[in-house]
């Protein structure tokens, strides 16, 4: 039995887990769908059938809003709010960006880098279709061509199975490897399970008129670099000006917020941020293995300390404690499209918060990393100037004694870089922030936020374009020290400041740095780009 039919027979026993099925999903196509009642929609997504050539289906789930002016539509779909105008509604979001776009593409382009959140927009005009992700690429877009029809979805295994797709052979060759799960668990490039189908990513666009095409929008020039202590203090102020005012709008914008916590550096930067708002939202930590009860706990103090109650949910250690796991990864894995392989203490922890049912939209700090220099300070060790496609296939995954999938890996990033004009540093951003944004966050991140969609809203304040290069501005060496996320801490909150809790992250612990830092070598030492 094909895995569709297994999922099918699995959901038709188990009717009361449909709504589950690519939850809070979206599909955009020139396909005219009509048997919602049907798998894989099972009447829990709705039609949005108001433009001339396209049909957009919704998960019931997922807030989607519209509008239209002199023929152009668009569409905005997920979370979004403006920290710089303080809007917190995506009508009024959607009505502006269409009036800056209706002046030209570029002015659309700069206003919505002034947009927190995870969400993508879509302006449809004429024959052109312009789509455009979150600053980072978290709300997922996959798009393609299938028998002459167009689509754009959130879940390419939702195409897979509408339109019967086989799974690229080396797609299935990698994701059965034992290497794989020995890194972030995400594919190459920009590659999906199918070969029909591709995936967008932060900082570029989707255009289509008879045809696909990528265009990267962003960087168009230098950031501002910040060589003084005067500047150094008014980029803090903005910094934090920016972070405070978005999660006034996350207290205003949802009923429910609240933030999840842990004891590093991002989550305490979000929390200090929040100073003055402590009372609008609640505060909580979870630990699905052992060693995140340090940081769950830490979190705890920190709360204690500011006078907050912070909760702390204890994911059971097995599965046979969870009701009807088996049923849910099942679920989870056909969600993914089989390809991140989310291990069982996550699965657990995805059916506990999908039953919590205690807060409308969970508050991450993720988006954070990008500015802290991750992967230098990961390997330990000063990273090339230009990243050739070997050094993204290994900072992907360990291929261990599989130098052929490592080789095709090499390949797929190759022709990456070139379709998304990221083979060399962008002025003067650098090449490994620019991957970390882009490709870190845009693949493994986006994986991540769906799976989070079958339990709740995710939302990422510090997920703004113009936020982050707020944050590049700073020099390599502050930001790599987090002299900047800590000096942010204690302008927004000394208390939090004045307690020192560090938790060591657990990729830069010596034994691993040292195993991190052979395989680097090896196999980048003797690699010439090709």
């Amino acid at each position: 039995m094909s895995k569709v039919n297994k999922i099918k027979s699995l959901l038709d026993d188990n009717p009361q887990y449909q709504d589950a099925l690519f939850s809070r999903g979206y599909l955009i196509t020139s396909k005219n769908i009509k048997q919602l009642d049907l798998y894989p929609f099972y009447n829990n997504w709705k039609v949005f059938n108001e433009m001339p050539k396209l049909n957009m289906y919704v998960h019931n789930k997922q807030q989607y809003y519209s509008y239209e002016v002199n023929g152009v539509y668009s569409l905005l779909i997920g979370n979004a709010y403006n920290p710089f105008t303080m809007q917190s509604n995506e009508s009024d979001l959607l009505k502006d960006s269409i009036e800056c776009y209706l002046q030209s593409e570029e002015n659309f382009l700069n206003k919505i880098s002034e947009f927190t959140g995870i969400h993508l927009i879509v302006v449809i005009d004429g024959d052109k279709l312009i789509a455009v992700q979150d600053c980072s690429g978290m709300k997922s877009c996959y798009f393609g061509k299938v028998d002459d029809e167009l689509y754009i979805t959130s879940h390419p295994q939702l195409v897979g199975d509408i339109c019967n797709l086989s799974v690229d052979s080396f797609v299935e060759e990698l994701t059965s490897s034992r290497s794989y799960n020995i890194g972030n668990r995400h594919l190459p490039g920009n590659i999906t399970p199918y070969k029909e189908l591709k995936r967008l990513g932060g900082n570029t666009f989707l255009e289509y008129n008879y045809s696909f095409k990528i265009k990267r929008f962003y960087p168009l020039k230098p950031h501002k670099e910040i060589n003084t202590n005067e500047e150094y203090e008014e980029g803090i102020k903005n910094i934090y000006q920016i972070m405070h005012q978005s999660m006034e709008i996350t207290s205003i914008k949802w009923n429910k917020p609240a933030i999840s916590l842990t004891g590093g550096t991002d989550s305490k930067t979000t929390l200090a941020c929040t100073n003055g708002l402590y009372d609008k939202f609640s505060y909580f930590s979870y630990h699905c293995k052992p060693s995140e009860i340090i940081d769950a706990n830490a979190a705890h103090e920190i709360c204690n300390e500011i006078n907050v109650t912070h909760d702390i949910y204890s994911i059971p250690d097995n599965n046979e404690e969870i009701k009807d796991f088996d049923i849910f990864k099942k679920i989870i894995d056909h969600n993914t499209s089989y390809f991140k392989n989310t291990a069982d203490h996550e699965i657990r922890k995805m059916i506990y918060l999908y039953n919590l049912d205690k807060f409308d939209v969970e508050v991450k700090s993720w988006a954070s990393e990008t500015a802290r220099v991750f992967l230098e300070r990961k390997y330990g060790l000063k990273m090339p100037e230009v990243l050739s496609e070997r050094h993204m296939s290994i900072f992907q995954t360990r291929y261990f004694l599989v130098p052929g999938l490592l080789k095709k890996s090499d390949n797929i990033y190759k022709g990456f870089l070139k379709e998304v004009d990221l083979e060399k540093p962008l002025f003067n951003f650098e090449h490994s922030d620019l991957f970390y944004w882009e490709v870190r966050m845009g693949a493994w991140g986006t994986s991540v936020v769906s799976s989070f969609d079958l339990c709740h809203e995710v939302t990422i304040p510090m997920n703004n374009r113009r936020l982050l290069e707020m944050f590049l501005s700073f020099s390599h060496q502050d930001r790599k020290s987090d002299k900047v996320h800590n000096t942010l801490i204690e302008t927004a909150n000394k208390k939090i400041a004045n307690m020192n809790i560090y938790i060591p992250n657990n990729y830069f612990k010596s034994y691993r740095i040292w195993i991190e830092k052979i395989y680097y070598h090896y196999r980048t030492l003797l690699y010439k780009k090709k």
